[in-house]
């Protein structure tokens, strides 16, 4: 009994002097602690980034919650290799794996930027013959614009409707052509007999202009593209420069 006792307390000594030892035994080996997290810090200091991003990688196929290094690998796809679509996937894994990190809005910002980035990166060429490859972000503002508008006019001509509705019963197409704005009034009593011509102003857009000849800023298109010989861009128009309206 004796000898078991002795036996027994051997034992648990030597797994206390393990365990002192070790502090790792028995407790999940942190990310950062990982040798091919910190092999991978090393080859990033020495410049070394495709090393660095294997070792951020061989990091992530062996852990489940491998935050850190899917940051690390998103900042070498989107700084250093401007690989913008697998900087997206890999900032977004780690706020999925840390939503509440202090880090979360700066993550959040870099996954813009490489939004941004990778619209950068489109091709140019299928819009050279048109648009001269107008910058696309801008293009999208100025589309929301403008639908932000027909919706306003939208809910105008409606309301416009009916009130006429309930005066007099007047026919839908009566009602509809009086709730037009006074732009699109003008344009529709006096259509445009063959090109006309339009001196550029202080101020002027191909949108307001095409608001002042057709009543709506949505035509701005039509004369960027009947004046492509004279306009770089959708948005270089110079002040006197002489503009056909189709």
């Amino acid at each position: 009994m004796r000898y078991f006792l002795a036996k027994t307390c051997l034992l648990f000594w030597l797994i206390l002097c393990v365990v002192a030892c070790n502090p790792q035994v028995g407790d999940t080996v942190r990310e950062i602690d990982e040798k091919q997290y910190q092999l991978a810090q090393s080859y990033k200091a020495q410049g070394r980034v495709e090393e660095a991003l294997s070792a951020f990688m061989r990091v992530i196929d062996a852990r489940l919650d491998a935050a850190e290094s899917h940051l690390e690998a998103g900042n070498i796809y989107l700084q250093s290799l401007k690989d913008p679509v697998r900087a997206i996937y890999h900032f977004d894994r780690f706020l999925q794996l840390n939503p509440n990190s202090a880090q979360a809005k700066q993550v959040s910002q870099l996954i813009e930027t490489a939004q941004k980035e990778f619209v950068r990166q489109l091709p140019a060429e299928p819009y050279q013959g048109g648009l001269d490859r107008i910058d696309l972000m801008d293009l999208i503002e100025h589309l929301k614009k403008e639908n932000a508008s027909l919706k306003q006019d939208l809910a105008r001509a409606q309301q416009g409707l009916t009130a006429l509705k309930s005066v007099a019963g007047t026919a839908t197409t009566t009602a509809s052509s009086s709730t037009l704005s006074p732009a699109r009034q003008a344009a529709s009593q006096n259509p445009l007999n063959g090109p006309q011509t339009h001196t550029v102003q202080s101020g002027d857009t191909l949108s307001t202009i095409s608001q002042r000849y057709y009543g709506t800023p949505s035509r701005y298109m039509d004369i960027y593209q009947a004046n492509r010989d004279r306009l770089k861009t959708a948005n270089a128009l110079k002040i006197g420069q002489q503009l056909r309206i189709p």
